[in-house]
């Protein structure tokens, strides 16, 4: 069986289409839809939209579509890319056709400069037609064929319904621009078969004034849509005579003739053009009456329209402004609000109703606490109590396969980790970015070396932006970090720290504190610049990279950070361009990426887990360990001077730090350090005689928490008394 006869019994009405044409050239053709058999002989065939309960988007020009359509809230891209489309396709760039499914027939129009022709039927309710494949373009000489988002599990036979966005954009445009009515009384929408006799009664060799006249009522009679250049353009080709201006040249050479003509006739109000009116042989069913369905009473128009625009907009309440769900985007304004939304409103006293007004006005409409970030959930999701609107959208390209080329430059980048187990751990946690994106990783990568441009940017920065998309990551230098205002991690996925390490001790301290939360909390604080500040979930990941080995604030019992000294050489020229302008920047790198990461083997990784303990993180504890617990550690570790002993004199301690080092820590702060890890003492006061004493015990904890005073001052003198008050 035949394409075309497959068509036919899937219950689609077709025409005829002659071989080297686009349109048909028979009487009354989209009023009389062929049978199986004769589908089954033909070269070519057109859709008949009226009777096959169908429609088409067609797209002359995509950029002028892409703005148009927009400013109507139609995303032309999302259509083109949507899983479930069908398209067909002429081959030709800048152009595309939709098909989808329309139950109440709409006419046709095509708005001037729009780049987009709405196609479904006459003014008159007859079917216009678009050419299905496999016929063959007259142009291109090749034939149209389907386009699907799976090639091989596409089918022409589910075409999805229209999207909403569309039709009711196509029922705005139908609204303010009725059908235009002739001077006779008679509909402007001239049956089409009439056209054609009328036509085959013209000899197409006129001369060029009269020839033009022909095309300009054709376009005035069928209101300049694709079937009346079809029709002109059909006759013209039968043409023998040669250019006037040109004897060599044959008048006509392809459709190109009629189409720069047709492009500029216009039928401006309060100009007479001829019509066809009085031209063409009247036929008993030309002039049906059709009974207009009823329209909607008001009141329940109405109703539709404030329920269409409270399902797609939210109200937040921290940010005191409109979200669009669809969109997943925050409106700016009430005049962003009433550009982008007022084609959805019916109108009153022949204007359309403010859509800011409805929403003030409105008692149902929907409010969320905040705006959050969440790429496991819809347009809004709920945390607790709370709903949040959530900034993400996924627009993540399909995986591909890395060719063994692009898999050598991923392994050579990872390569440059010296430390098995560390690149093992980093390759885990990118991995489970992509294959767990709704859980939250509590640690944070940090790579640090001296030599710059070798390699620690492009894992923790590019090859993460790459694989979230680079709308959702964002550079945090200093100054922002430290800035009061955190509105940078609204729509963050990925949070990356460059250049990281604050001047002072003290600020890198602060800054630590800070990314605590940052890293591990499942809640934060928002504090947006303008606005009020609100607790959102946490589902960002922290990601930071240095050129110096005291970046991070941390101790030993950290375990968020995850630390690397890259010892890799800089990058030659050579392996620059070979990884950044033959991979890296390349359209399909991020679907390569995304698939690598996806066939990451995640066993024994825990997102909650603490980073692995590496040299490198041993060094940056020292490198910023503040002077005075540098030199106790050093003691203890040297079990040198009253570390010796299981118990000393939180004086002694404190003088001896005052005399040997820059630090001047007060007495309360040396007793906190002795307490807290490598130390782990235990604080004992105790009396000997009349004096009171403070002690820490570093070991044997059970022994001299129960010994007495006396005996915990022979340990600590040595059973000589005269050193007693050097201690105290």
């Amino acid at each position: 069986m035949g394409p075309f006869q497959q068509y036919v019994q899937h219950r689609w009405a077709l025409c005829i289409i002659p071989k080297g044409a686009k349109a048909p050239d028979y009487p009354r053709w989209n009023e009389r839809p062929i049978d199986l058999e004769t589908a089954g002989g033909i070269d070519g065939a057109g859709l008949l939209h009226v009777q096959s309960g169908t429609c088409a988007l067609d797209v002359d020009d995509l950029p002028a579509a892409r703005l148009w359509l927009a400013e109507r809230g139609v995303d032309i891209d999302g259509l083109l890319n949507a899983k479930d489309r069908v398209q067909i396709s002429s081959g030709r760039v800048g152009r595309a056709k939709l098909l989808y499914r329309l139950k109440t027939p709409l006419r046709t129009i095509k708005p001037p400069g729009s780049g987009v022709e709405l196609r479904c039927a006459t003014a008159g309710g007859k079917s216009v037609q678009d050419v299905l494949p496999p016929s063959v373009h007259p142009d291109t000489k090749k034939p149209y064929v389907w386009v699907f988002d799976e090639p091989l599990l596409g089918d022409w036979g589910r075409v999805p319904p229209i999207p909403a966005t569309l039709k009711a954009a196509w029922l705005d445009l139908l609204a303010d621009s009725p059908a235009p009515q002739p001077t006779n009384g008679g509909h402007v929408d001239v049956a089409l078969n009439a056209l054609h006799q009328w036509l085959s009664a013209q000899d197409p060799n006129l001369p060029y004034d009269a020839w033009l006249k022909v095309g300009m009522k054709l376009h005035h009679a069928t209101q300049g849509a694709s079937e009346g250049l079809a029709l002109w353009d059909h006759w013209s080709s039968k043409a023998t005579r040669q250019q006037f201006s040109n004897p060599t040249l044959p008048a006509y050479q392809g459709d190109r003739t009629c189409r720069v003509h047709w492009v500029s006739f216009s039928s401006p109000k309060g100009k007479v053009i001829a019509t066809l009116d009085n031209e063409l042989p009247a036929e008993a069913d030309e002039f049906e009456t059709i009974a207009p369905e009823p329209p909607k009473a008001a009141r329940q128009q109405k109703a539709e329209s404030f329920a269409a625009l409270e399902k797609r907009v939210v109200y937040v309440l921290a940010s005191e402004k409109y979200f669009d769900t669809t969109r997943h985007q925050l409106i700016g304004s009430d005049s962003a609000l009433e550009h982008q939304f007022t084609f959805m409103m019916p109108r009153k006293n022949g204007k359309r109703i403010n859509p800011a007004y409805v929403l003030k006005q409105s008692t149902t409409k929907r409010m969320v606490e905040g705006l959050g970030f969440h790429p496991g959930e819809s347009a809004l999701f709920k945390v607790g109590d709370d709903t949040f609107a959530n900034l993400y959208r996924n627009r993540l390209p399909q995986p591909l396969e890395p060719t063994l080329l692009e898999l050598e430059k991923i392994e050579w980048l990872f390569a440059r980790i010296d430390e098995d187990h560390y690149r093992t751990w980093l390759k885990q946690y990118l991995g489970h970015i992509v294959q767990h994106p709704a859980i939250k990783i509590k640690t944070a990568p940090l790579l640090w070396s001296e030599t710059e441009r070798n390699g620690k940017s492009t894992l923790l920065k590019t090859i993460p932006a790459l694989l979230v998309g680079r709308e959702f990551s964002v550079d945090v230098g200093y100054d922002t970090l430290n800035s009061a205002f955190n509105d940078y991690l609204q729509g963050a996925w990925h949070v990356n720290l460059t250049e990281f390490r604050a001047g002072t001790r003290g600020e890198r301290a602060m800054i630590h504190n800070k990314l605590k939360a940052y890293i591990a909390d499942d809640m934060i604080q928002l504090h947006p610049k303008g606005s009020r500040a609100y607790e959102m979930p946490n589902h960002f990941f922290v990601t930071a990279s240095s050129n110096e080995e005291d970046a991070a604030a941390i101790s030993n019992n950290d375990k968020r950070w995850g630390i690397h000294e890259m010892k890799a050489p800089e990058y030659t020229e050579a392996e620059r361009q070979w990884i950044y302008y033959q991979f890296l920047l390349l359209p399909r790198a991020a679907a390569v990426l995304r698939h690598y990461f996806l066939h990451v083997d995640l066993t024994g990784f825990f997102p909650a887990s603490g980073a692995p303990m590496t040299e490198a993180k041993h060094e940056m504890v020292r490198a910023s360990m503040p002077a005075d617990m540098e030199l106790l550690e050093l003691l203890l570790e040297e079990q040198a001077e009253f570390f010796a002993r299981d118990v000393v004199l939180v004086g002694e301690v404190h003088r001896y730090v005052h005399k040997n080092s820059v630090a001047r820590p007060t007495l309360t702060r040396v007793g906190k350090l002795l307490a807290k890890p490598p130390f782990n003492g235990k604080a004992k006061r105790y009396r000997d005689g009349k004096k009171f004493y403070r002690a820490v015990i570093i070991r044997n904890h059970d022994k001299w928490l129960t010994a007495s005073g006396r005996q915990v001052m022979e340990h600590i003198t040595g059973g000589n008394d005269d050193d007693i008050d050097l201690m105290s």
